[in-house]
């Protein structure tokens, strides 16, 4: 297997050559996933099922069968956790959050990658699974069943890998690719065949791309959805700059206030809808599709928000009789929008196009969200909190310039901040930290958890300096916030009955 996954990596490194034959730093992989593999059988073992069974993939039969031998005990448990998670949806709707809860774990024994607090929301939602998930993992001999059906994953991703490698080859050659477009970003390709056949999940987290493939009878046919995940990866950062340039933009997103039939993803966020608009554009040039055939596809997605698209694709063909990259290109492209022109062709056209039927998507492809391109700040609090543990005058840096140059009251800077100089824990440093956990708790962008642990930490400060009262006001308040992230709830009520620490320090 090593050595069959190893062939088809390297011949996604050939195809990502640029036009000077250099290779593009590109983090790209065709691989297995055991986290994948462990969470979609645990969640088969748990009652998802979107499928009947005579479309199993025979790997998804085999690995269904292990509710026979399971702890009953624990079977019961899982099935009650996978019941009470469904949130009033049914099974077509969950898939998708426990693929992100498996992107952000490690390999065995499954940790989470990240403090809980920087976690996607879907992730987070179902993050108390993954001590079930430990215990299925041992219990079910997960190892073994891996080894057994692992030739099979082998000879899926072999019949996926020459159409994933040509699609990437094309786009590369399309967009000029150059050396190091893609230094901080990675993308994964898995298959996983205990998934429901022809599912597509794309995930991201920060800048790492997920793409997870079910079993496909014609692979080729899945392939548009990678190629647009591997276009976001390219494209995202150098997008989400160019947007920027665009003058009046503002005026342009007031078009789509109150409008129907509008993504929301595309109305409230105008480098979602800039980059959206571009890679749309991009896709319709590299399938060469037919003249008439793209203004109706255009169209569609024009009236769902896409209100750049019709610019970027009658714009592309200059690129393509010219010799710039696609990264110098962006720039040129932003800003050559006419925002006066642009809200002519929206008075004009918008109101003729027929609101779009709502997509009525079989339940085994889930829809995963848009990923979301890189602004200042964001990519500011991910160098941070990467940094966190290993480099803290980096990390402070970043969170620092997050306050300096766009928001002094930015909840997630100011919380990595306090956490920072409490680390130090000399005395001018736990004041600076009880600061900046106050400001962190009265920050509107600060999450819940962030506040609560806030309030836990200032107590356990507070506690040190002798000032008991103060320390049981911030338990109180952490307590009353009822978030229990990282087991808060109980820290709280157990600092509240003790002092934290045991003695303070005289």
């Amino acid at each position: 297997m090593v050595l069959r996954l190893t062939r088809v990596l390297a011949m996604v490194c050939v195809c990502v050559l640029s036009a000077t034959s250099m290779p593009v730093q590109s983090s790209i992989a065709i691989d297995d996933d055991i986290r994948i593999f462990t969470v979609v059988t645990a969640l088969n073992v748990s009652g998802f099922d979107v499928e009947l069974g005579s479309e199993y993939h025979p790997v998804r039969a085999e690995i269904r069968k292990i509710a026979d031998q399971l702890d009953p005990a624990l079977l019961q448990r899982m099935r009650d956790y996978y019941k009470s998670h469904k949130a009033g949806g049914t099974d077509d709707d969950q898939l998708a959050k426990y693929i992100s809860l498996a992107i952000v774990l490690t390999d065995p024994p499954f940790k989470p990658i990240a403090r809980e607090e920087s976690l996607p929301d879907d992730a987070r939602s179902v993050l108390d699974f993954v001590p079930l998930l430990q215990e299925f993992y041992q219990k079910a001999g997960i190892t073994r069943l891996w080894s057994r059906v692992s030739p099979a994953y082998d000879a899926e991703m072999d019949r996926f890998g020459p159409f994933i490698r040509n699609a990437i080859s094309r786009t590369d050659s399309y967009l000029r690719a150059i050396s190091g477009g893609l230094t901080t970003q990675t993308m994964r390709i898995t298959v996983e065949l205990g998934a429901p056949k022809n599912s597509v999940n794309v995930r991201s987290h920060h800048d790492d791309y997920s793409v997870i493939l079910g079993y496909a009878a014609n692979p080729e046919g899945r392939i548009n959805e990678v190629r647009h995940a591997y276009l976001h990866v390219r494209l995202n950062n150098y997008a989400a700059s160019a947007a920027f340039k665009v003058q009046g933009r503002s005026n342009l997103m007031s078009l789509l206030n109150g409008a129907s039939g509008v993504q929301r993803e595309f109305s409230s966020n105008f480098e979602n809808m800039f980059t959206e608009s571009l890679i749309r554009a991009v896709e319709l040039r590299l399938d060469r599709v037919p003249a008439a055939a793209a203004a109706e596809i255009i169209k569609s997605n024009y009236r769902s928000g896409l209100l750049l698209e019709p610019y970027f694709y009658e714009s592309l063909p200059t690129y393509e009789a010219g010799d710039n990259s696609f990264r110098d290109e962006i720039g040129l492209l932003a800003a050559g929008v006419d925002a006066a022109k642009e809200r002519e062709r929206f008075q004009t056209t918008f109101s003729t196009i027929p609101e779009p039927q709502r997509q009525v998507v079989r339940g085994e492809v889930p829809v995963a969200p848009a990923p979301q391109p890189v602004d200042p700040v964001r990519e500011l609090l991910r160098t941070a909190e990467a940094a966190f543990d290993r480099d803290k005058p980096r990390a402070r840096e970043a969170f620092e310039k997050v306050l300096r140059e766009y928001d002094p009251n930015e909840g997630r800077a100011l919380y990595g901040l306090g956490l920072i100089e409490m680390d130090k824990a000399d005395e001018d440093s736990l004041n600076r930290a009880l600061q900046y956990f106050a400001r962190t708790i009265n920050s509107n962008s600060a999450d819940r958890s962030m506040k609560t642990w806030s309030y836990i930490y200032s107590g356990h400060i507070l506690d040190f300096k002798c000032n008991r009262p103060a320390a049981l006001e911030n338990y109180r308040k952490a307590i009353e916030t009822g978030d229990n992230t990282r087991d808060a709830q109980r820290v709280a009520k157990r600092d509240m009955a003790q002092p934290f620490g045991g003695e303070c320090q005289q």
